[in-house]
């Protein structure tokens, strides 16, 4: 774990890089966090299972923040193995947002990915989000991995980008797939389905786009439920109307004895 005073080296480092003002140290700085990658590298490859590799990767991350902040602040679009490479390492461990920041500048700046990914940085993202999403859906089709408004974010980033129809289809099923999760989105995620096997026949949506059309029908169907009828008044048992009755009398003032009429001839 690098200090705050490493971390902080390291952005001012990263910044000098980009805006011009590098010097040997710049150069020397950018020299040692790539051979430091390498060597995370190298133990990363010692861990076979998927989930553990994961967990080592988001303790790593943290060491290479304050050049990735540095770096996009500068915002030079320099070739940086480095930035490419941790922002494959947030997908990895579940960092969505921040391998989309990251992902923001270097598809503006169309850097070029690590050697292995033969693919360009739009492409790469959408398949490396997308695929653990749909593997995800296959073992729990009701739970959703990642939150929709960031698969619709990455929509948005590489949608001027030029991708294999399939890989388009794809995310706009992982989309549909998690809007399908909520009642409520079920429509839009009818659109999203629709719009994928639109893109790429092959996708693997249309028993699904015919199970929700029937599903959102036979919501459309549903009757309005009847209004409940108002509650009869209950009946005052007998005996409850003999006590209240009995209760009245026994309240009520007594009226007064009539005065006698005296005899006009007695006067």
């Amino acid at each position: 774990m690098l200090t705050p005073a490493r971390k902080h080296f390291e952005n001012v480092m990263a910044q000098n890089r980009g805006n011009g003002a590098s010097t040997l140290a710049d150069q020397t700085a950018y020299e040692q966090i790539l051979h430091r990658l390498r060597i995370d590298q190298n133990r990363l490859k010692g861990i076979q299972a998927n989930k553990a590799k994961a967990e080592e990767k988001q303790k790593l991350l943290p060491d290479y923040q304050g050049w990735v902040d540095g770096t996009l602040a500068a915002d030079s679009g320099q070739a940086d193995d480095v930035l490419t490479r941790v922002m494959l390492w947030h997908i990895d461990a579940g960092n969505i947002a921040e391998a989309l920041r990251i992902g923001e500048y270097v598809i503006r700046h169309k850097l070029s990915m690590p050697d292995k990914f033969n693919r360009t940085a739009a492409v790469t993202l959408m398949d490396e989000i997308c695929d653990p999403v749909l593997a995800a859906f296959k073992a729990a089709p009701n739970v959703a991995t990642v939150n929709v408004d960031l698969l619709k974010a990455l929509d948005g980033l590489t949608a001027n980008e030029d991708a294999p129809e399939a890989v388009r289809a794809k995310l706009w099923k992982a989309i549909g797939y998690t809007l399908r999760t909520a009642e409520a989105t079920q429509p839009e995620a009818l659109e999203y389905l629709q719009k994928a096997i639109a893109e790429f026949g092959d996708i693997g949506v249309k028993r699904d786009i015919e199970l929700l059309t029937r599903l959102l029908k036979k919501a459309d169907e549903k009757p309005e439920p009847e209004p409940e009828p108002e509650p009869e008044p209950k009946a005052v048992p007998e005996k409850a109307k003999r006590q209240a009755t009995a209760k009245k009398n026994a309240t009520a003032k007594p009226k007064k004895p009539a005065a006698r009429k005296t005899d006009s001839a007695a006067e």
